[in-house]
């Protein structure tokens, strides 16, 4: 199988993550990219430790650690600062619970680490067609065609792969929107890892290397609500201006064109990734609510995990029926795990965070330790 050819489509954390576990391991993997290079704004992204220990299996974790600011600790406080809880759970092996980097930094690592010529931009696939159980034909919007023994998609949460294969699957508005932005030569120092939950909203802030910060804001709010989407710093700014320092000096220094906005939606899970010698990686197969990082994290976990398999099997079907089983397992248990938090973080009534925050600052540290230690140490290596 060392020879297969195996062709991902989709350039981004999934599919650059998931083309250097198996280049590690031997495999041909060639990634297609949609866009013709890294694009967008900038901004910041929160990975945690079991995505820390994926890199570090396909060699690239010590780099990224050196480009970016990485803690053990997460502290949620009340839109008044007061702490309702804290994540300081110590790994015996050292490695951090979080590592916060640029998203345009850690594109860059990833993409070095492919092989030559394995990453193809501009290549928009039409369609694909699985060509008997032993190849798949793709097509591509530029009319050119290329054939492999299997195809993996981690082509986003409106995946065209996954659309065809399974017609009635569809993404679902989670209620949420989304801001995140960079400051960079901010006057503010020594600033620590926070989620602040309050009436207002979710507002995290994560330091970055340079005197630089990353921030983040979820906010319940209907789908497609222009005026919200077209917000300014100003006017998040406004929405927040009764939270805790230093979140209104944060949105005064950051500039309008470094705010970017998104909606965030959510797939039903699917109850299986894999068709034959096709399978769904990533936000094709999983997308979900970025909580302490675990969208990213997942994916790049997704990666390694597949390697394995692939690795160990002796057809691609045997691996990816593995690979399906074993992560199904593993992302039930996290988000298990993590469900006590998604549900408190939902509320935005007065009364009702109040409640919710007494529930949390009453449970012992332990409580919430042994919770992200099951989420940050990962095994599967």
């Amino acid at each position: 199988m060392k020879g297969a050819k195996i062709s991902i489509i989709g350039g981004g954390i999934s599919g650059l993550s998931t083309a250097i576990a198996l280049q590690k391991n031997g495999f041909k993997a060639i990634v297609y990219e949609k866009d013709a290079a890294y694009t967008g704004p900038d901004s910041g992204i929160v990975l945690s430790g079991n995505a820390i220990r994926s890199f570090m299996a396909m060699g690239i974790g010590e780099a990224l650690l050196s480009l970016g600011v990485a803690t053990d600790t997460c502290t949620l406080k009340t839109e008044t600062g007061k702490v309702i809880a804290s994540f300081d759970y110590h790994s015996p092996s050292n490695i951090p619970n979080y590592l916060f980097i640029q998203r345009s930094v850690l594109h860059r690592v990833l993409t070095d680490a492919l092989h030559p010529d394995s990453l193809h931009y501009g290549k928009q696939l039409s369609d694909f067609s699985q060509e008997g159980s032993k190849k798949v034909k793709l097509m591509f919007e530029d009319g050119t065609s290329e054939e492999t023994d299997c195809l993996i998609g981690c082509d986003g949460g409106h995946s065209l792969i996954r659309k065809k294969l399974i017609p009635g699957s569809k993404l679902t508005y989670s209620g949420f929107s989304c801001w995140r932005g960079m400051v960079e030569n901010t006057e503010l120092k020594n600033i620590p890892f926070t989620e602040t939950w309050g009436p207002k909203g979710r507002f995290g802030i994560a330091p970055l290397p340079g005197n630089s910060l990353y921030w983040y804001v979820f906010k319940k709010a209907p789908q497609q609500q222009k005026d919200m989407k077209d917000w300014t710093s100003l006017d998040l700014l406004f929405n927040f201006f009764s939270y805790h320092d230093p979140i209104q000096q944060i949105l005064e220094e950051t500039l309008d064109e470094n705010v970017v906005h998104d909606e965030l939606y959510v797939l039903e899970p699917l109850g299986h990734f894999h068709f034959g010698n096709v399978l769904l990686m990533g936000d094709s197969a999983h997308a979900s609510m970025p909580n302490i990082g675990q969208g990213a994290s997942q994916a790049i976990e997704d990666a390694i995990s597949l390697a394995k398999w692939v690795s160990k099997c002796k057809t691609i079907e045997q691996a990816f029926s593995q690979y399906n089983s074993h992560r199904q397992a593993r992302m039930d248990m996290v988000a298990n795990e993590m469900k006590i938090y998604g549900r408190a973080a939902l509320v935005d009534f007065p009364i009702l965070c109040s409640l919710r925050n007494i529930f949390l600052q009453f449970a012992p540290a332990t409580f919430h330790n042994e919770k992200l230690k099951k989420v940050v140490e990962f095994d599967d290596l």
